[in-house]
């Protein structure tokens, strides 16, 4: 009925910001690829944290092969 949305930060996997805050409709898992700023990553590992401020972190690293587009 309603579209949850997560807040989510992107970490590199040194735990470096990336991006901060954005509004997600879905979670990626872990071992799924993403594109961001014109390049694609792997999803490391999803972070839940359960305490006043309620967050997820999504630790990436960069890929060095690219994916066939």
């Amino acid at each position: 009925m309603f579209k949850t949305k997560y807040t989510v930060s992107i970490l590199n996997s040194k735990w470096i910001p990336l991006k901060m805050d954005l509004k997600l409709n879905v979670v990626p898992r872990s071992d799924e690829l993403i594109f961001m700023d014109n390049q694609y990553y792997k999803v490391l590992n999803i972070v839940h944290m359960l305490n006043e401020k309620q967050g997820i972190f999504v630790i990436i690293n960069e890929l060095t092969i690219q994916p066939n587009k």
